[in-house]
This record gives structure tokens, sequence and C-alpha cells, in this order.
């Protein structure tokens, strides 16, 4: 009998969990360790931020989805694995002060990143001045600060919404870009959009680069790219933007940025969604001797080395 576990339940996990659990069968233990009793359909929170979807439609919950497939659900958070002796330490969510440990044989990590909003200085909604929607509870945050703005409008006030990235090293542009198209449709459905200046800010090199160098596509004896199709989409919405520019802070109505030519600058708001930068989850790797092991498992960004060897005495 094999003892697989898995650290997460997101998209990845979520999959993995259920393939194994289908192809295995009860021959077999398979444990999901999960510090979140439902599944998240992230992607909706796009529509959860403007207030266009309810959060309890995003999510649904994970124990009798396991229960079908005879998997073991731990709603516990992973805080240590020691690839040696192969076991993950985890703090249980529902006994509080109490520590699991988990033997394996298999381990599938899949804890998704660490939103690190203390990276810039004023980011992020709970301690900063900026929404995100990176979570559902960020996301309704988010739906009653964007609101609380959309009541602004209708009173007659013009307001600047600021929506992009809120580090130099910030990934996920795609979900901002999501978000401000939003946005843009739901004021100018409530018939608001005249009272709003929508404005993009974000470390891509080019418009439409997502990290991934942008895409392009033939266009007759043309190529046109992504830059090329966002940068129209914008100008046919009324929306402004900025690139290249590394947010370095956020105070009250205040965004503060460099651009990749050591230039300074600000941007003013009045609400503004900014996506943090993703790093690893904060797991302890040690050995049997109390070795620390993070450098051979982990990057310096936290995450899991798809390569990496720990000198455990058989594969893991």
């Amino acid at each position: 009998m094999a003892r697989v576990v898995l650290i997460g339940a997101g998209f990845a996990g979520q999959t993995a969990a259920l393939y194994i659990g289908s192809a295995l069968g009860k021959g077999h233990e398979i444990t999901v360790i999960i510090a979140n009793e439902h599944f998240y359909f992230i992607p909706s929170f796009v529509w959860v931020g403007t207030g266009r979807m309810a959060p309890e439609k995003t999510r649904f919950p994970l124990q009798p989805v396991y229960d079908r497939f005879n998997i073991r659900f731990l709603h516990a958070r992973a805080t240590a694995i020691n690839p040696q002796s192969r076991f993950v330490l985890a703090e249980s969510r529902s006994e509080p002060g109490v520590t699991h440990r988990v033997d394996y044989d298999f381990l599938v990590v899949a804890t998704g990143p660490r939103l690190n909003f203390e990276a810039t200085p004023g980011l992020g909604p709970h301690e900063g001045h900026s929404a995100s929607i990176c979570t559902c509870d960020h996301a309704v945050r988010a739906r009653d600060a964007y609101l609380e703005t959309v009541r602004r409008m209708q009173s007659g006030s013009v307001q600047r919404l600021v929506i992009g990235t809120g580090h130099p090293g910030a990934t996920c542009q795609g979900a901002a870009l999501e978000y401000i198209s939003n946005i843009h449709k739901d004021l100018v459905a409530r018939g608001l959009r005249d009272r709003a200046e929508l404005h993009w800010i974000s470390n891509e090199p080019a418009l439409g680069d997502f990290g991934i160098r942008g895409i392009s596509i033939p266009v007759g004896r043309e190529r046109r790219t992504s830059e090329d199709f966002i940068s129209a989409i914008f100008g046919e919405m009324g929306i402004s933007w900025e690139v290249r520019r590394g947010v370095l802070g956020v105070e009250p109505g205040r965004i503060h940025w460099e651009d990749t030519e050591a230039a300074r600058g600000e941007a003013a708001f009045d609400f503004a969604m900014l996506i943090p930068q993703f790093t690893g989850q904060p797991l302890r790797v040690f050995g049997d001797d109390d070795e620390d092991l993070g450098g051979k498992l982990l990057n310096p960004a936290g995450f899991i080395k798809v390569d990496a060897q720990c000198g455990s005495s058989s594969s893991t």
C-alpha cells in the first residue's frame, strides 16, 4: 500500500487528488492537507470584486467530494516537511494546538503562492491602503470599497480608479486586466462611466506582455501582437495606462513607483486594486538530524525546485 500526501487543494492539488484517487482506489492511502474546508474557483473573484457575483457561488465543500474518491481530508495547515524520513507536520485548523504528523511515500506540494503584501509598504487590504482580489475575503473587501466608490460617483464626484500590479516582481497581470475590464463594464451598465478615470499601472515591459513576452497572431500579411490588441481595447474603453512601473509603496490616495530607467513618480487614486508579489509558502524543510534543507528544496523565493535533491536514502 502506498501513502500519497498532497498539500493544497487549489486547481493543481484538487486535480491531482481526484486523478490519483480515481486511479489508485481503496488499495492505497491518499491524504489531502488543506487549510480551507472549501475549494474556491479563484477566477470568479474578478466578479465578486465588483458585486456581480455572490462569494458563496465561488466555492463548494471539499469533504463530500473526497469521500467519494476514498481520499482522507485533513483540515490543517502544513508547516514542515522532512523529505528524508518522509513526513509532513501540519497544524490542525479544527483542533487548536494539535499538530499532525502525516507519513508519506509520495508527496505532492501544491500550496499555491504566499501573498507577499509586506514586500510593498502600504500595500494590501488589511494593513495597507489598496484592495486585492487574490482571496475570497479580499474580493469581498474590494467589492465593498468599490461600491463605496460607486456611491461617491452617484453623488456626482469623479473618481480615479487604479488597477494593476503592486510590486516590481509581481505577476498575475491577467487577473488585474480582467478586473479593470469588469469595472469598466459595470460602470457602463450603471451609467457612471463618465465619472470614472480608469488607469492601468503594471511592471510589464509592454502592455499585454503578461510576463510571457506577449502573444502574436497572423492577420493577413502582418502579425498583430497582444500589445496591439490591449492598447486598442484600452483606447476604446478610455483606460489610460503606464507600464514598466514597479510600485515601491502605497499611502492613502497615492502610489509611489520606479520605472525601468530608475526614474520615480506617483499615481493618485481614490480606489486601487494592486496584485502583490507572490512567493512560496513558509514551509520548514528539515532532515533527520534537524538540518535545514530549505536551500536544497526551495529556491530563494520559497518555491519548490523541480530538480531538488535532499539527500534522502531513497527516492522522493
